[in-house]
């Protein structure tokens, strides 16, 4: 732990914690029909919103996610931490792997720019991206689509490289043949290991839509954005490839590691990534 995340520690224990601001449950209608549920926290004026997405499968309320809520909203930030549909209207769990998973990578970026646009109708003029895990991924697939000026950051935590647990070649293959499975319109479900599920049930149309997010284009794609880019990532994450902090860190991105910090930032953790995150919110 940093000696700035012990001394906040250390407030807190005297003082008590601050009251963030009452969280709001916010239900959002999409163009596709479906509702979306979120979390809101209305912060001070002047101030970035911060817009958080989870993890592979996850809602707003993974424990990641929920303690940037709370020590982001204490110090006085707007946020909002939607819930991704993943096709389930009124969504409020996590997915199983071994669910049947119809939704894609554009689905996902349709409904960030969706509560983009949400923010906006409630004249918000400035907002942060913070993706943790593949919401990392997901946020980039919303930034290489149509991004709202609005959006000035991003900011990953724990980015992925959407990985499946074969080398180069054996991924390639498994890419060029999922391919000719859209072409074909063939509906047949897959079974394959991908991020952490072992039984990742999918149309085929799913599973390329994530698999052509592969580390080479997630590279690529936070090298050519115009706003900032800043990862954040814990050197005893284990649900990364080898070298792929060394991989993120050749891009024009900013890398900050974070010495003994696990994939979800857990424990003493929370407040060096906390801390890691209001600096760069204040950062240019």
């Amino acid at each position: 732990m940093t000696v700035h995340a012990m001394l906040r520690l250390a407030i807190l224990l005297m003082v008590g914690v601050v009251i963030p601001a009452l969280a709001d449950s916010v239900e959002l209608v999409l163009p596709n029909k479906l509702t979306a549920k979120a979390e809101y926290r209305r912060g001070e004026i002047g101030k970035p919103t911060v817009l958080l997405i989870h993890g592979f499968l996850q809602t707003h309320e993974f424990p990641t996610i929920h303690r940037l809520t709370e020590g982001l909203a204490s110090a006085g930030y707007s946020v909002l931490a939607p819930t991704l549909t993943l096709g389930v209207t009124y969504r409020k769990q996590s997915l199983p792997c071994e669910a049947i998973h119809t939704h894609n990578m554009a689905d996902g970026a349709k409904e960030i720019a969706a509560w983009v646009a949400w923010l906006k109708s409630r004249k918000v003029t400035s907002v942060v991206l913070v993706g943790h895990s593949f919401g990392s991924v997901e946020t980039l697939a919303y930034l290489s689509a149509r991004p709202d000026p609005l959006v000035r950051k991003l900011i990953g935590i724990s980015a992925v490289e959407g990985r499946l647990k074969v080398d180069g070649a054996e991924r390639d293959a498994l890419i060029k043949h999922t391919r000719m499975l859209v072409k074909t319109q063939q509906k047949k479900l897959l079974t394959k290991q991908f991020s952490f599920c072992q039984k990742y049930l999918s149309t085929p149309e799913s599973l390329l839509s994530y698999l052509e997010w592969t580390p080479q284009r997630i590279v690529s794609e936070a090298s050519r954005f115009s706003i900032p880019v800043a990862f954040i990532m814990g050197s005893r994450d284990d649900r990364l490839g080898p070298d792929w902090i060394d991989n993120l860190k050749k891009t024009k991105a900013k890398v900050l590691v974070i010495e003994g910090a696990n994939h979800f930032m857990d424990g003493d953790f929370e407040f060096d990534l906390l801390d890691n995150v209001l600096l760069e919110l204040k950062a240019p």
